[in-house]
């Protein structure tokens, strides 16, 4: 039986919820408050997501980098390889916020866009 502390951050309450499971399987819930608490509970034991943000070089613009993301969440699992990929991805200016930028990462269909605009210098 593995014991385990979150901080739900589904709404504003941010409640400190102890959990007790076993693999998969929940068997005890302190501390949460509402049904969304307990939803993002069980996702997080069972298919932890999250948001890449990071930033690629840019050849050619004004900036040195653009700031990406990830459009969707993606497996929480994926994020540190993701993180180490960015260093060796580059893109050609001129860059639009919303452009993608990477496709089908990891073999994943994992896309990165940019969240900035970089106007292109030559």
């Amino acid at each position: 039986m593995m014991k385990r502390k979150f901080v739900c951050i589904v709404c504003p309450n941010s409640c400190q919820v102890q959990v007790e499971y076993e693999g998969t399987e929940i068997k005890e819930l302190h501390g949460v408050e509402c049904q969304k608490g307990r939803d993002f509970i069980e996702h997080e034991i069972h298919h932890p997501l999250r948001v890449l943000t990071g930033s690629i070089k840019v050849l050619n613009g004004d900036l040195p980098l653009v700031s990406v993301k990830t459009p969707s969440p993606v497996p929480k699992q994926h994020l540190r390889e993701l993180g180490k990929l960015t260093h060796y991805l580059q893109v050609e200016a001129p860059i639009e916020i919303g452009k993608v930028v990477a496709e089908n990462l990891l073999d994943e269909g994992i896309r990165l866009v940019a969240t900035c605009h970089v106007r292109r210098t030559s």
